[in-house]
């Protein structure tokens, strides 16, 4: 999970517009293919390339991968369209192909400030695909790993607000999704005192990248849970 993280920390070179990332994809990616479709939109499709450190090839990954039309500022849909992955969730994959590769709540605040295609596939895929080989070997075990679902939010949330408690999280979101505008010096809605830009501030900008019913709708379901 990131929480601060640039994504462009190890790009060393400008990516202004869409154009320039999908030469930037393009080139970094030799198996990957740019498809203009029938309806006017776009789709990068081939094989994905995990390479070593040393540029040789572990595996080929057939992938199609959809911007959405509020390119940067979106996060783009992932298919893993061969038969290299079981398409399950304990490989965070759904039956229809798509790949979970962070939380939504993380992904919603990357996009936020502009996300680029080629740093997205940069950072995430050879993670991922990475994670998968090993899984599939049974060689996982000591990677963290993050729960499916519901039981994956409420793990999230656990993270970024330190606390353990399912009843002092549905607090603090209860109290979060009442505030139409926070403000850093409000007191914390965790309840300790402290105003916020001394407590969980960092973990309130990057629930605001997810909106208010996004967010409500995931309170109740950890309400049901607990």
């Amino acid at each position: 999970m990131l929480n601060n993280t640039s994504l462009t920390l190890n790009r060393g070179f400008k990516i202004r517009n869409f154009e320039e990332d999908k030469i930037a994809i393009l080139k970094s990616n030799p198996g990957l293919h740019f498809v203009i479709q029938n309806d006017g939109t776009y789709i990068f499709s081939g094989n994905y390339y995990l390479k070593n450190d040393e540029g040789k090839l572990i595996k080929s990954f057939n992938v199609k991968i959809t911007p959405l039309k509020n390119y940067p500022n979106s996060v783009p849909i992932v298919y893993s369209t061969g038969d290299e992955i079981e398409k399950i969730d304990d490989y965070h994959i759904s039956k229809e192909g798509i790949i979970c590769f962070d939380h939504t709540y993380t992904l919603n605040k990357l996009a936020s400030g502009g996300l680029r295609l080629y740093d997205f596939i940069e950072f995430y895929f050879p993670k991922y695909f990475s994670w998968v080989l090993l899984k599939q070997c049974e060689k996982a075990e000591n990677l963290k790993e993050w729960a499916h679902q519901d039981n994956g939010t409420i793990q999230y949330f656990q993270e970024i607000l330190r606390i353990s408690d399912i009843d002092k999280i549905c607090d603090f979101l209860d109290c979060y999704l009442k505030v139409s505008k926070p403000s850093r010096n409000e007191k914390c809605y965790c309840g300790s005192g402290i105003k916020l830009k001394n407590c969980h501030l960092d973990a309130v900008n990057i629930l605001r990248a997810t909106s208010k019913k996004e967010l409500q709708n995931d309170y109740h379901k950890i309400k049901k849970v607990k």
